[in-house]
């Protein structure tokens, strides 16, 4: 027996059954054209008192972690053959005002001074639809109109914001930078152009970009609330809501990310699932940009699971859904019967 799909050309062959029946309902023309595989993993919330900022704080021996693979970024050039993370470990708490995540990852190197040239940042991110009434948007950063709302921690931002050359280079010596605001013989920080000198022989920074501005970095904190709707669409989000950080310790990173649960356009409700996604970068690898490490969708379960808002197959059926399913297993296997009893004839 054979279904035509909505788009010409193209044909469903029905396996018969209930997996029959479930693989049909979760084509994409039934959810839309930005379907997804159902969550690969399922990290469960507990509620605390007060979610910790502190990586090593004890409250996160409350709850078991969940290990979530990561992917080399293969989809878009310039891609990675292998990436440095291989494998993630979370945990979550949440209290009445906050989702925190505990993000642990092995890394023999502490990348996170950038005071010379050739060198990158370790860094990780997290990303959540930013809303989840509607399509599930793809992992890759969103889709245009179906946005994901990310927060990134970077390790310069916490441990290397005001490093400069000179850090890399004590003995180095300068007569005079005539634009900086420090007197001559001493060496000008990149901060003193934008508060002593000409902020505009700062260029970047002058123009607003915060990844050259250590003071609008001091301001946010180590960790970056962006916005995208796919491929090199991410900008900041107005909204700097973010707080928690990092600890390198016995060859590894412990990175404390932690969210307001009332987001724009939805909360961090008792029972929620969300789908969550995470992306590493290894600077030790000279990984940057879309070179890193990445997850597919995975479930962040908000205490007891209850169903979701319908961003996935997977999150929003329910009794009719389950009813539906198995309603259309025994229609398919009847005709099957049906179909197999006339060819035997």
């Amino acid at each position: 027996m054979k279904l035509s799909e909505s788009s010409p050309g193209r044909r469903l062959v029905l396996a018969g059954g209930a997996g029959a029946a479930l693989a049909w309902l979760s084509r994409p023309w039934l959810k839309g054209t930005h379907a997804q595989q159902p969550p690969e993993a399922r990290i469960t919330a507990v509620k605390v008192e007060q979610v910790p900022v502190e990586p090593d704080h004890p409250s996160w021996g409350q709850v078991q972690p969940t290990t979530i693979a990561l992917n080399p970024q293969n989809l878009v050039i310039p891609r990675l053959k292998e990436a440095g993370a291989k494998e993630i470990q979370v945990r979550a708490l949440y209290d009445a005002e906050r989702m925190g995540l505990l993000l642990e990852w092995k890394d023999a190197h502490k990348n996170a001074d950038l005071g010379t040239v050739l060198q990158y940042r370790d860094a990780i991110a997290v990303q959540f639809p930013q809303d989840l009434a509607g399509p599930l948007p793809s992992y890759t950063m969103g889709d245009a109109g179906i946005p994901v709302t990310i927060y990134h921690w970077k390790s310069d931002w916490q441990f290397g914001r005001l490093s400069d050359v000179d850090e890399a280079y004590p003995n180095m010596y300068a007569d005079w930078y005539q634009y900086s605001g420090v007197q001559a013989g001493e060496m000008a920080e990149a901060s003193d152009y934008l508060v002593k000198g000409r902020k505009e022989y700062l260029t970047a920074a002058a123009a607003g970009n915060s990844l050259a501005d250590p003071k609008v970095q001091e301001k946010i904190g180590p960790i970056q609330k962006m916005r995208a709707e796919g491929f090199g669409t991410i900008e900041p989000d107005q909204a700097q809501d973010a707080q928690g950080k990092g600890l390198w310790k016995d060859g590894g990173w412990r990175i404390v990310v932690s969210v307001p649960r009332k987001q724009p356009k939805f909360t961090f409700e008792d029972g929620l699932t969300v789908p969550l996604a995470l992306a590493v970068w290894d600077g030790s690898r000279n990984e940057r940009n879309g070179q890193k490490a990445f997850s597919q969708w995975n479930s962040l379960n908000v205490g007891a699971t209850r169903e979701g808002l319908g961003s996935t197959l997977a999150l929003s059926l329910g009794g009719v859904g389950v009813a539906i399913v198995a309603a259309l297993a025994i229609v398919f296997g009847l005709r099957l019967r049906r179909s197999r009893g006339e060819r035997r004839t």
